[in-house]
């Protein structure tokens, strides 16, 4: 089974995406914030995906409003991420409806955003076809 690695902080969000992912039998763990993904990641084996919502606080500590809760935190996560697992596909979902979007895609380029508005099978579909689960192949 492939295993998913969500970070957000919307609890919603995830237990839907989570349902989405399971029923193509998609495993997923999940974390707040990149202060616990990073410890998750580090005493676990790799997962086969990590998706990110862009606008993220370091941490969802008691000094978590010490921290700019912004779309940089979730490009310097993911950014960071791709470095330290190169083999692991990333993917970065956003609720942003700004300019800087444009700025953000190239940014993160070669990593893929997608608007969390998209609907939520649509997003599972995606990660399926980047874990190569589905007939598809990767989205672009």
């Amino acid at each position: 089974m492939k295993t998913v690695l969500v970070i957000d902080t919307n609890e919603q969000y995830k237990e839907d995406l989570r349902e989405a992912l399971e029923n193509r039998d998609i495993d997923v763990i999940d974390a707040d914030c990149p202060d616990e993904a990073y410890k998750m990641l580090f005493t676990m084996d790799p997962p086969d995906m990590i998706v990110s919502e862009l606008s993220l606080p370091f941490t969802t500590s008691g000094a978590q409003c010490d921290y700019k809760q912004g779309a940089e935190v979730g490009v310097k996560t993911l950014r960071e991420l791709s470095w330290v697992f190169p083999e692991t596909p990333m993917m970065a979902l956003t609720g942003l409806e700004d300019d800087n979007l444009k700025r953000i895609r190239r940014i993160l380029n070669p990593i893929p955003m997608y608007h969390k508005s998209e609907d939520m099978w649509l997003i599972a579909d995606i990660v399926q076809g980047f874990l190569g689960t589905s007939d598809w192949g990767p989205a672009e």
